[in-house]
């Protein structure tokens, strides 16, 4: 018996075992400077319910499509406007599964209870 061909799969399975509980959907982190500064700036003259803010959703390219990147902004935004604002790679808060982060800013939808 050789202990190589054991340990490597041994390897195998315990890695398998290791990234199961991992997630790879796309997930909300803070926005990048750039994405911050816009909601600022254009948030300037608006009610506190109606000011924009800057939100990054992390993915990665090879386990996650557009789409599922675009679905989970419009769910952190609560159906609200978004604006594609630029994307970036590393040192970004992602993590180094999914480090690609695409930065958005929000404009929440103005719910106020009208009077009829």
């Amino acid at each position: 018996m050789s202990f190589r061909p054991r340990a490597g799969l041994a390897l195998v399975f315990l890695s398998a075992l290791a990234l199961a509980g991992c997630s790879m959907a796309p997930y909300k982190v803070e926005g990048s400077d750039a994405a911050t500064n816009t909601a600022q700036a254009e948030g300037r003259d608006l009610l506190p319910r109606l000011q924009p803010y800057a939100i990054g959703i992390c993915y990665s390219p090879a386990f996650n499509d557009l789409a599922a990147v675009e679905a989970e902004a419009v769910y952190r935004c609560d159906g609200g406007r978004l604006e594609r604002l630029d994307e970036d790679f590393f040192w970004n808060g992602c993590s180094l599964s999914q480090p690609n982060r695409i930065n958005y800013v929000c404009f929440p939808p103005d719910k106020a209870k009208r009077l009829n």
